[in-house]
């Protein structure tokens, strides 16, 4: 036999391969993203202490529209007892206008065992925009009007009052976007929700970088203000992760 004849099977099903998967060949994009972060410690010997937080993000951005959800979850003990445990859910639905402008629907609910209240929750609608959307750096800017309900926590304190209240709310809010390096990123996201009865600041700072394919390590500062909160208890609380993330694209 020729022995050119001998490859001619390996050529006629090598090429039509070759054809469908091009050597550049990469996944399509795709409108949806989730990210899973998880950060624990635990101490023994002279203390033993343990503290473990969650979090997790999903958003899903078409052409109109972009939806975005996110649970957390945080809690400490130490030998004795339990220290921290709260528990968060927000989602947020913008509706894009024309240009970089949004309209958008928000809810924010948050329960906190050992906070100066024990429940809030907070719904608000308003607009957004987007004046900086460069290569390095984004810059959003929200404002709008809601509600929120908050129950008051007097475990620490001999108030014998209506411990719920709910109130109208105006809502400001502003998020930062910047890209250190190819791999580095931080973001500082802040808002200020005041009404009738209280005002709430809270700004959110993270320092990420991406070290491995979907794997990256984040740095994060939760800090919280509450003007008015109950006797025994303090008006400000900080939340400090060190945690894993794994990114589903």
């Amino acid at each position: 036999m020729n022995r050119p004849l001998l490859y001619l099977p390996a050529l006629l099903f090598s090429a039509p391969s070759l054809a469908l998967v091009p050597p550049n060949y990469s996944d399509p994009p795709t409108d949806l993203d989730a990210e899973v972060e998880l950060g624990m410690q635990y101490n023994s010997g002279n203390t033993n202490s343990a503290n473990f937080n969650t979090r997790g993000k999903l958003v899903y951005d078409t052409e109109n529209a972009r939806q975005e959800a996110v649970a957390r979850a945080y809690f400490a003990a130490d030998d004795e007892k339990t220290t921290a445990e709260q528990y968060q859910l927000q989602y947020q639905s913008d509706y894009k206008l024309e240009g970089t402008q949004y309209l958008y629907g928000r809810g924010d609910m948050l329960w906190d065992r050992f906070g100066s209240y024990l429940k809030q929750f907070t719904y608000s609608f308003g607009y957004g925009y987007t004046p900086l959307d460069a290569k390095r750096t984004k810059v959003t800017l929200e404002v709008g009007a809601g509600y929120r309900y908050n129950e008051a926590n007097l475990s620490n304190s001999d108030d014998m009052s209506d411990p719920t209240n709910d109130e109208g709310i105006v809502r400001l809010a502003s998020k930062l976007e910047h890209r250190l390096q190819e791999y580095t990123t931080f973001n500082a996201d802040a808002s200020v929700e005041t009404g009738n009865r209280n005002t709430i600041a809270n700004l959110n700072l993270a320092y990420r970088n991406q070290f491995w394919a979907d794997l990256a390590l984040k740095v994060g500062f939760d800090i919280k203000y509450t003007d008015k909160v109950p006797v025994g208890t303090e008006n400000h609380d900080v939340v400090s992760t060190v945690n894993l993330i794994y990114s589903f694209r």
